[in-house]
Order: C-alpha cells, then structure tokens, then sequence
C-alpha cells in the first residue's frame, strides 16, 4: 500500500516539473488566431510585446516572439522563434497579416 502512494506522489511531482518548464503561452493555432487580421493593439492586449522588432521595411515590419508558441503536433514541442508579418491596413494601423514559426 505504501508503495502506490509513493508512486502516486512521485508522477504527481513528475508532472508537476513538466508543467513548470513549460514556458511558452500558447499552441501556435491559437497564437495565429489572436494575431492575423488583428491590430497592433489587439495583439499586443493578446499576446504581448514582441521581444525583437525587424523594422527593414517600415510599412512590413515583423514581430519576433523567443518561446512563446507550442507544435501541439509535435509532443508539444516549443518554438525558438515565432514570426508575425505585419502590415499596414488601410486605416494605416498596422495589422497582423501572417505567421511563421522557427
């Protein structure tokens, strides 16, 4: 009897250090879903201040996230990179228009 309760306790404790290394937010098809044809400040309420901004083409800047998305496809794999592709809509907010993840 003593012997189950330590192996319950022992996947609890298990399963709880999984959990806490997990420290990306969300799975990429949500994080998509908050960001494309959304506003700059829709997706910064959602998801965020990007931790880089690529401003190369200033009316197509791109927004990198470091370890903010998961492939729940792939055991729940974290992302490195997650690329937003914005653009200027025609109100001349910029807008999430794509997303890549790396």
């Amino acid at each position: 009897m003593r012997w189950n309760r330590f192996l319950q306790f022992f996947a609890v404790m298990a399963a709880m250090l999984v959990l806490a290394g997990c420290k990306s937010d969300y799975p990429r098809g949500q994080f998509s879903g908050y960001v494309i044809n959304h506003t700059e400040d829709e997706i910064l309420s959602q998801v965020g201040k990007p931790d880089e901004v690529d401003n190369a083409n200033p009316d197509r800047p791109i927004w990198v996230y470091k370890k903010k998305t998961f492939n729940v496809d792939d055991y729940n794999k974290v992302d490195d990179t997650t690329l937003v592709y914005m653009k200027k809509g025609p109100s001349g907010k910029l807008v999430g228009q794509d997303t890549s993840f790396l």
